[in-house]
């Protein structure tokens, strides 16, 4: 059911695509946000993450940054399809290796939640919309989303407001818990956001879901 809602939804942004063809954001290539020549000019981040995070860009590439910035601000979930894509493209390798943990059982992709008022004013939450193409772009079906698998029990101050790490970290401190009747035992699980600092929201996240008995979890990144 969710795939075909995601099928339906595909066809839909098609169709604006005919009558509004989106421009490359970067060279203004008409028919895609993000060509592959202008994908293949982003700098890939050379800075060190948290453990068990991987990230793809550097946050402070300019194309990046306002890709991420219109993704967030400006109503333009088209642009984390794109992520979405280039994430798994990218980091298949890393997939693999996670498949082996998985022993053939799908591989849990859970979207790092953001509260309700914020998804509210927002339309949707950024790092769902990466997740759900992520997953859907694997030919098999290797992934499920759980995109309420965790959920933010607490309203706190956008990380990127706070400059330094100790706040950034004490702010997030405590602020997930598994959803009611939510089962990760024994689960291999990929955590997506659109940007990690200090990596403090993924490594919470990572402390609820291997408390609760995941298996294996690592966080995926579009920026860093």
């Amino acid at each position: 059911m969710e795939k075909a809602i995601f099928i339906i939804k595909k066809g839909f942004n098609l169709f604006l695509e005919i009558l509004f063809p989106s421009k490359c954001l970067s060279c203004h290539l008409r028919g895609i946000v993000l060509c592959d020549d202008c994908v293949n000019k982003l700098h890939l981040t050379e800075r060190e993450t948290a453990s068990n995070v991987i990230s793809l860009y550097d946050y402070r590439d300019p194309i990046v940054k306002e890709s991420i910035w219109k993704l967030k601000y400006h109503k333009t979930p088209y642009i984390g399809q794109r992520f979405g894509q280039l994430l798994y493209k990218e980091l298949i390798e890393e997939v693999s290796s996670l498949q082996i943990f998985s022993q053939g059982f799908p591989i849990l992709v859970v979207p790092v939640p953001i509260s309700h008022d914020k998804k509210k004013n927002r339309g949707y939450n950024q790092s769902e919309i990466i997740a759900r193409s992520f997953c859907y772009s694997a030919e098999k079906s290797i992934f499920q989303l759980k995109n309420k698998t965790i959920v933010k029990k607490s309203n706190t101050i956008p990380q990127a407001k706070l400059t330094n790490r100790t706040r950034r970290l004490q702010n997030i401190k405590g602020a997930f818990e598994l959803s009611v009747g939510a089962s990760v035992k024994g689960k291999t699980i990929i955590i997506i956001d659109d940007v990690t600092t200090t990596g403090g929201t993924m490594l919470e996240m990572m402390k609820v879901l291997k408390k609760n008995g995941a298996k294996k979890v690592v966080g995926f990144a579009v920026a860093h």
